[in-house]
């Protein structure tokens, strides 16, 4: 399904750069885009300039909540059970898509592979649901992988999905922008490593079909699990996400609250 002009896109990510995976779609939509963290890992170094640098070119723009906070500050929250902090988020998040107006927001999909992307969908579809109970309006809430096939569009998906195949031009151009993006460099390397680069000629943008459940969204024990036992051993982390421990329950309070609306 083309993306109408009619819409007014939202995107919401948990990390600076995510962006890049749908460089076409933000030609074309120039969305308010709202990013969790400021990317900066476990190095404390924010690459959030780079994707301010990339959208403005894009000609999107920015959203109130911006590199909210650090890596380490979400994940600590998360570890933390700091519920009070993601209703906060929820509220701000729910509160700015409506003051744009938006009928149409993108972020990143569950697929367990990260503890904030996850969160960061979780907020996202909390935000919708919000919405739609207190102002009755339903916005069109849709996801990219950030790990799976980037072309990949599931046969039941495809009347509602946004697919651009990008012409020679717009490939040059989200080429780079990777490339003007150093900070990310080794996760490019990593991503080519599992996708050939033809691949993200194509940008396919998926309807959510779930809500807070993200148990069958993943293996288990999910990949940041392992690797957070990895980094733990390292010492670079002091302790590990779990699925079953920290980010089921933060779910199933989120979705407590919008039930209680």
């Amino acid at each position: 399904m083309a993306h109408t002009q009619e819409q007014r896109t939202a995107l919401v990510v948990a990390h600076p750069g995510h962006e890049l995976r749908i460089h076409h779609w933000l030609e074309l939509t120039r969305p308010v885009t709202f990013i969790l963290t400021d990317g900066s890992g476990h190095t404390d170094c924010s690459r959030l300039h780079a994707s301010t640098t990339s959208l403005a070119r894009t000609g999107a723009t920015r959203g109130s909540i911006y590199g909210a906070m650090s890596d380490r500050q979400l994940y600590a929250a998360i570890l933390g059970g700091e519920r009070k902090l993601f209703e906060t988020l929820v509220d701000e998040l729910a509160a700015a898509l409506q003051r744009q107006g938006a009928t149409c927001v993108v972020g990143d999909a569950a697929e367990g592979f990260n503890p904030g992307h996850d969160v960061c969908r979780l907020l996202l579809n909390a935000a919708v649901a919000r919405i739609e109970r207190t102002a009755g309006r339903r916005l069109k809430n849709m996801e990219f992988a950030l790990e799976g096939p980037p072309q990949h569009c599931p046969p039941q998906d495809r009347a509602e999905a946004v697919v651009l195949a990008l012409d020679e031009g717009a490939f040059a151009r989200k080429i780079a922008a990777v490339r003007a993006y150093p900070e990310l460099a080794a996760e490019v390397d990593r991503v080519l490593g599992s996708h050939a680069p033809e691949a993200f000629r194509t940008e396919c943008i998926l309807p959510v079909r779930y809500d807070f459940d993200l148990t069958d969204r993943s293996e288990h024990p999910c990949v940041y699990e392992r690797y957070g036992e990895q980094q733990v051993a390292a010492g670079l982390y002091r302790e590990v996400i779990r699925f079953r421990d920290h980010i089921a329950p933060l779910a199933a309070h989120l979705g407590r609250m919008v039930r209680a609306l």
